[in-house]
């Protein structure tokens, strides 16, 4: 019973670090795309909207660094409406 107990637990937290892992892997994808973007067509962002999209990605960076992933895809996300809206798409 003991065994079974320990296999439940384990698997739990087997469970809930793989979340956490997904959810960086997403975040950590998000932001290359976010930096990619950068690269290839920030010259065509203007003014205010280039200045939000750079400062979407930097609390994007910052809240990754800081392990708060939910703040990481949602500020990566809000830069990524940005690029579309800029774009047209």
């Amino acid at each position: 019973m003991k065994s079974m107990t320990l296999l439940v637990i384990a698997s739990v937290l087997s469970v809930a670090a793989h979340a956490e892992d997904s959810a960086k892997t997403n975040c950590d994808a998000k932001i290359a795309e976010l930096e990619n973007i950068l690269k290839t067509d920030g010259p065509g962002l203007h003014g205010g909207m280039a200045h939000d999209y750079k400062e979407h990605l930097k609390a994007a960076k910052a809240a990754r660094d800081n392990g708060d992933m939910g703040k990481c895809q949602t500020s990566a996300e809000q830069a990524k409406t940005i690029y579309n809206k800029a774009r047209g798409k």
